[in-house]
């Protein structure tokens, strides 16, 4: 499972700018390369900068770094990790396969497959499957 529009609400503001500029598939790939540290974005004039710009390029595409250029250059941007975005498409994830398990084998040992898979103790893994999907709130408000 990817980062979608279902946990785009929980990303700093940052990574959903970045996401409305360069689309959340690109955006995704700066951020799990690089998420958590700073890059100056060069304004692709000299030496020095169309080495950043490549090096962003290969993460991103050339396409997308080019947006990016044109928006950021010059600055430093602060990639955010997103870690409330991620912890959110694992836990999803967990609670999907916990649910495609247990068609064939009793919760227990479901369970316990997916405390080796994801490196969790087991009794994380019940914690995580008793959460309900965290929704955008905002969304929710707007039905009443």
């Amino acid at each position: 499972m990817k980062l979608n529009d279902g946990v785009r609400h929980l990303l700093p503001e940052m990574a959903q700018l970045i996401a409305e500029l360069i689309g959340l598939p690109a955006a995704l790939r700066l951020i799990e390369a690089w998420g958590g540290t700073t890059f100056p974005v060069s304004k692709n004039k000299r030496r020095g900068g169309q080495i950043r710009f490549d090096a962003l390029a290969e993460v991103v595409g050339v396409d997308a770094a080019g947006i990016l250029t044109r928006h950021f250059g010059g600055e430093v941007l602060a990639i955010p990790r997103c870690a409330t975005a991620l912890r959110e498409v694992r836990d999803r994830t967990l609670r999907a396969e916990f649910d495609a398990l247990t068609r064939d084998l009793p919760a227990i040992h479901a369970v316990s497959q997916l405390a080796r898979r994801y490196q969790m103790t087991e009794r994380w893994v019940w914690v995580v499957l008793k959460q309900p999907d965290q929704v955008n709130e905002t969304r929710q408000s707007s039905l009443f």
